[in-house]
């Protein structure tokens, strides 16, 4: 049973199909999931017991998305070193993809769009650019640096794991910046003139942004701390 002392991040290792749940109530469970449900929730607005009730009976679900209840299962089960070649194997690559399509389709539309829409695109065009370089960045310095070093020294180092650290403040860094657009765009809802093309790109921004959720919640929440408790 879930209980409001326990975070949103041991929610979702323990319970992923919660994952579709928490999203719909904009509540963050990887970067900023590592607060008591009691505080996270009040802090949303949201009546505790409620939502308790609420999420114990999601939880309870079979989940129609098995994908991801099962992605993260399985990933639970893996060694350290299979861990990391699976996030290179498979969020690197996805995230890669959508952030390159995300690129492309917002250009496209801050050209349309920009004598109706011009100064929220404009910003949002500024926040996804910073956006994608770091995120870019930090997918280098995990595949070129840190992994390797992680490889190379099973039971860590003060060395790697503060490089660990670093990638986790990244990763608190990047969430910030992502829950910066969402609210800019309301939660990806596209204006009542909003072309096919607007609409698709708030679609695949929304598809990349949840990518990039479970991603780090992997890394945070499953693959670092599991490496930390090899020292």
């Amino acid at each position: 049973m879930i209980t409001k002392e326990m975070t949103l991040a041991d929610v979702v290792k323990a319970y992923p199909n919660t994952i579709g749940f928490l999203n719909g109530l904009h509540l963050d469970y990887c970067c900023g999931g590592h607060e008591a449900i009691s505080i996270a929730v009040r802090e949303k607005g949201l009546d505790v017991e409620k939502f308790l009730a609420e999420l114990n009976q999601v939880a309870a679900r079979k989940t129609q998305q098995r994908d991801v209840h099962d992605d993260i299962e399985s990933f639970k089960d893996l060694k350290v070193t299979e861990m990391l070649d699976d996030l290179e194997a498979t969020h690197h690559v996805t995230d890669r993809k959508l952030m390159a399509e995300t690129e492309e389709l917002l250009n496209k539309i801050l050209i349309v769009h920009y004598p109706h829409h011009g100064e929220m695109l404009t910003r949002l065009h500024h926040l996804y650019a910073g956006l994608k370089a770091e995120l870019e960045e930090h997918f280098a310095k995990e595949e070129k640096l840190v992994f390797p070093l992680m490889r190379q020294h099973p039971h860590p180092d003060a060395e790697t794991l503060a490089l660990v650290q670093e990638l986790e403040t990244e990763h608190s860094g990047a969430g910030d910046v992502i829950k910066e657009i969402q609210e800019l765009t309301d939660h990806f809802t596209p204006p009542a003139d909003a072309c096919p093309t607007f609409r698709h790109t708030y679609v695949v921004m929304e598809q990349l942004f949840d990518d990039i959720f479970i991603h780090i919640f992997k890394e945070n929440s499953i693959a670092f701390p599991e490496y930390a408790e090899q020292e």
